[in-house]
Protein backbone atom coordinates (compact mmCIF):
# COMPACT_ATOMS: atom_id res chain seq x y z
CA UNK A 1 0.00 0.00 0.00
CA UNK A 2 2.38 2.26 0.83
CA UNK A 3 4.61 1.49 -1.73
CA UNK A 4 1.81 2.14 -4.27
CA UNK A 5 1.13 5.81 -2.59
CA UNK A 6 5.18 6.84 -3.07
CA UNK A 7 5.22 5.74 -6.40
CA UNK A 8 5.92 8.24 -9.36
CA UNK A 9 6.68 8.09 -13.17
CA UNK A 10 10.43 9.36 -13.49
CA UNK A 11 8.48 12.51 -15.08
CA UNK A 12 10.42 16.18 -15.63
CA UNK A 13 7.22 17.98 -15.41
CA UNK A 14 6.03 16.25 -11.89
CA UNK A 15 9.01 17.24 -10.70
CA UNK A 16 8.84 21.28 -11.89
CA UNK A 17 5.04 21.20 -10.35
CA UNK A 18 6.45 19.61 -7.33
CA UNK A 19 9.20 22.19 -6.48
CA UNK A 20 7.30 24.74 -7.87
CA UNK A 21 4.39 24.53 -5.49
CA UNK A 22 6.52 23.37 -2.94
CA UNK A 23 8.78 27.17 -3.36
CA UNK A 24 5.86 28.72 -3.66
CA UNK A 25 3.85 27.46 -0.60
CA UNK A 26 6.99 26.99 1.72
CA UNK A 27 6.84 31.51 2.62
CA UNK A 28 3.25 31.14 3.23
CA UNK A 29 3.84 28.42 5.40
CA UNK A 30 6.73 29.82 7.06
CA UNK A 31 4.53 33.13 7.89
CA UNK A 32 1.79 31.27 9.44
CA UNK A 33 4.40 28.64 11.40
CA UNK A 34 6.91 31.08 12.62
CA UNK A 35 6.07 34.57 11.67
CA UNK A 36 8.32 34.95 9.42
CA UNK A 37 8.56 37.27 6.13
CA UNK A 38 5.71 39.59 7.92
CA UNK A 39 3.32 36.98 9.56
CA UNK A 40 2.26 36.06 12.66
CA UNK A 41 3.47 33.10 13.96
CA UNK A 42 1.61 29.74 14.86
CA UNK A 43 -0.45 30.93 17.95
CA UNK A 44 -1.83 34.35 16.17
CA UNK A 45 -2.53 33.33 13.06
CA UNK A 46 -4.63 29.89 14.81
CA UNK A 47 -6.49 32.47 16.29
CA UNK A 48 -7.21 34.63 13.81
CA UNK A 49 -8.61 31.36 11.76
CA UNK A 50 -10.75 30.86 14.92
CA UNK A 51 -12.42 34.45 14.62
CA UNK A 52 -13.14 33.73 11.14
CA UNK A 53 -15.17 30.21 12.79
CA UNK A 54 -12.34 28.14 11.43
CA UNK A 55 -11.91 25.37 14.36
CA UNK A 56 -8.48 24.92 15.91
CA UNK A 57 -7.41 21.89 14.59
CA UNK A 58 -8.89 22.95 10.83
CA UNK A 59 -6.11 25.88 11.70
CA UNK A 60 -3.58 23.88 12.90
CA UNK A 61 -3.59 21.39 9.80
CA UNK A 62 -3.40 24.53 7.47
CA UNK A 63 -0.10 25.99 9.13
CA UNK A 64 1.12 22.42 8.93
CA UNK A 65 -0.14 21.69 5.20
CA UNK A 66 1.52 25.08 3.92
CA UNK A 67 5.03 24.71 6.10
CA UNK A 68 5.97 20.96 6.49
CA UNK A 69 3.80 20.13 3.60
CA UNK A 70 5.68 22.49 1.21
CA UNK A 71 9.23 20.78 2.54
CA UNK A 72 8.04 17.67 1.90
CA UNK A 73 6.80 18.77 -1.50
CA UNK A 74 10.08 20.28 -2.29
CA UNK A 75 11.65 16.68 -0.85
CA UNK A 76 9.34 14.59 -2.28
CA UNK A 77 8.55 13.08 0.21
CA UNK A 78 4.81 11.44 0.44
CA UNK A 79 4.06 14.06 -2.38
CA UNK A 80 0.47 12.68 -2.70
CA UNK A 81 -0.27 13.55 0.83
CA UNK A 82 1.08 16.70 1.20
CA UNK A 83 -0.15 17.93 -2.12
CA UNK A 84 -3.42 16.97 -1.36
CA UNK A 85 -3.54 18.62 2.25
CA UNK A 86 -2.22 21.62 0.16
CA UNK A 87 -5.13 21.53 -2.59
CA UNK A 88 -7.59 21.04 0.22
CA UNK A 89 -6.08 24.31 2.16
CA UNK A 90 -6.11 25.85 -1.03
CA UNK A 91 -9.85 25.08 -1.73
CA UNK A 92 -11.32 26.29 1.65
CA UNK A 93 -8.97 29.10 1.14
CA UNK A 94 -10.65 30.38 -2.62
CA UNK A 95 -13.89 29.33 -0.96
CA UNK A 96 -13.08 32.20 2.02
CA UNK A 97 -11.65 34.49 -0.80
CA UNK A 98 -14.50 34.44 -3.52
CA UNK A 99 -16.67 37.03 -2.23
CA UNK A 100 -13.70 39.50 -3.32
CA UNK A 101 -13.96 38.23 -7.17
CA UNK A 102 -11.49 36.07 -9.48
CA UNK A 103 -8.36 38.78 -9.53
CA UNK A 104 -5.84 39.19 -7.14
CA UNK A 105 -5.77 42.37 -5.98
CA UNK A 106 -2.82 44.52 -7.76
CA UNK A 107 -4.05 47.75 -7.73
CA UNK A 108 -5.30 48.00 -3.90
CA UNK A 109 -8.82 48.80 -5.05
CA UNK A 110 -9.95 45.27 -3.14
CA UNK A 111 -10.82 44.61 0.33
CA UNK A 112 -9.03 41.31 -0.09
CA UNK A 113 -7.14 39.41 -2.12
CA UNK A 114 -9.28 37.09 -5.12
CA UNK A 115 -9.04 33.33 -5.82
CA UNK A 116 -6.90 32.90 -8.94
CA UNK A 117 -3.40 32.40 -7.19
CA UNK A 118 -5.70 29.13 -5.60
CA UNK A 119 -6.92 28.32 -8.23
CA UNK A 120 -3.49 27.64 -9.55
CA UNK A 121 -2.32 26.04 -6.52
CA UNK A 122 -5.25 23.82 -6.72
CA UNK A 123 -4.44 22.76 -10.18
CA UNK A 124 0.03 22.07 -9.44
CA UNK A 125 -1.60 20.23 -6.38
CA UNK A 126 -3.95 17.86 -8.24
CA UNK A 127 -1.34 17.10 -10.87
CA UNK A 128 0.59 16.01 -8.18
CA UNK A 129 -2.09 13.94 -6.39
CA UNK A 130 -2.48 11.56 -9.44
CA UNK A 131 0.36 12.04 -10.66
CA UNK A 132 3.16 11.37 -7.53
CA UNK A 133 6.57 13.55 -7.25
CA UNK A 134 8.78 12.74 -10.28
CA UNK A 135 11.95 12.59 -10.65
CA UNK A 136 14.66 13.26 -7.93
CA UNK A 137 12.08 13.04 -5.47
CA UNK A 138 12.81 10.81 -2.12
CA UNK A 139 9.09 8.76 -2.93
CA UNK A 140 10.94 7.71 -6.31
CA UNK A 141 14.45 6.65 -4.44
CA UNK A 142 11.66 4.76 -1.73
CA UNK A 143 9.97 2.58 -3.96
CA UNK A 144 12.98 2.18 -6.09
CA UNK A 145 15.32 0.77 -3.32
CA UNK A 146 12.11 -1.80 -2.29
Amino acid sequence: MLEKILSTEPSALLTVARVGLGFVMLPHGAQKLLGWFGGYGFSQTVSFFSSLGIPTAIGTLIVLAESFGALALILGLGTRFAALGITVTMIGAAIFQRQHGFFMNWFGQQQGEGFEYHLLAIALGLILVVGGGGLFSLDDLLTRRS
